[in-house]
């Protein structure tokens, strides 16, 4: 009885099975999760963007970019919604972030009970926005609040407002709930990043006669430098996807002072059943989040 034996190639026994097969078999289940949850909402919300469509009728009118000329060009509330979109970006940029990494310097020491107080201040942040969001949203309440109900206590009733239904301010107090719930992941990105600087770099720099502000400044902010780029990268995204705390908090109210582009894509879509504008508005989001994703992931690409 013979054996067919199999081509060799190069002196060695060729495989019956190529290994970009066998690794494709093992990353398909992967991949057609992938293409089903994010690539091809991404596509066809693209393509929507592109009809006059209320969601019910049975035919779209196929409008090119008209909807992105609208939004652009006469939707006032768009505007707005960007305008605070950046306004948000810039105060998440550096609020959170250095309410982050001063509580992280500030737990990385010598310190009673540390455990405990990096739970405390890392709590909120596992948490949902939107509970978050209820939470404050009482705060705020104009009677029953304890906001309100403190400043009368010490002797400020002139400060006393409605937090949420003054349009000069509602949005500002939107981002205090915010800013509570987002420390947390910067205080423990920046923790990990300080615990990776060799102690001896810090012992020598404190012999040598710097003092904390020096020994910040030149030796520990540098080499924090990596983390650093992650957590604005991290920020920045998380900012321009902002949606629950301003709908539980807000409604985007007051007069529409409050819309982010999360709420108001939501508002067009589903309550005005504008699904052109609404998926329109999903594509400029997405291109805007692109601005940091891609250096990000190309980043940490680099670093592996």
């Amino acid at each position: 009885m013979s054996v067919t034996t199999p081509v060799t190639q190069g002196g060695r026994r060729a495989s019956l099975r190529p290994e970009w097969i066998v690794g494709a078999l093992f990353l398909a289940p992967a991949f057609l999760i992938y293409v089903t949850i994010i690539v091809y909402p991404l596509v066809y919300s693209s393509w929507l963007s592109l009809f006059d469509w209320d969601g019910i009728s049975p035919t779209k009118r196929f409008v090119g970019f008209e909807n992105y000329v609208t939004l652009w060009t006469s939707n006032r509330v768009f505007w707005i919604a960007l305008k605070n979109n950046a306004l948000w970006t810039a105060v998440a940029l550096v609020v959170p972030t250095a309410l982050g990494l001063g509580l992280a310097l500030l737990l990385n020491g010598k310190l009673v009970a540390r455990g405990f107080w990096r739970g405390i201040f890392y709590f909120p942040a596992i948490l949902s926005l939107s509970i978050c969001g209820l939470i404050w949203t009482w705060i705020y309440h104009p009677t029953l609040g304890f906001l309100n109900q403190f400043l009368e206590w010490v002797g400020l009733e002139n400060l006393q407002r409605a937090w949420l239904s003054e349009p000069s301010i509602a949005l500002f107090a939107v981002m205090v709930a915010a800013a509570w719930h987002n420390t947390g992941l910067p205080m423990l990105l920046y923790l990990a990043g300080l615990q990776t600087i060799p102690r001896e770099i810090i012992e020598a720099a404190e012999v040598d006669g710097a003092s904390r502000i020096q020994r910040f400044r030149f030796v520990i902010w540098p080499m924090l430098k990596d983390t650093t780029f992650v957590v604005l990268a991290i920020t920045f995204i998380n900012s321009l996807k902002v949606y629950d705390v301003v709908y539980v908090m807000t409604y985007g109210g007051p007069a529409n002072q409050t819309q982010v582009l999360g709420t108001w894509m939501y508002f067009l879509t589903y309550n005005f059943n504008r699904i052109g504008l609404g998926t329109a508005i999903a594509v400029v989001l997405f291109g805007l989040t692109l601005i940091f994703a891609i250096p990000y992931t190309r980043r940490l690409g680099a670093e592996k």
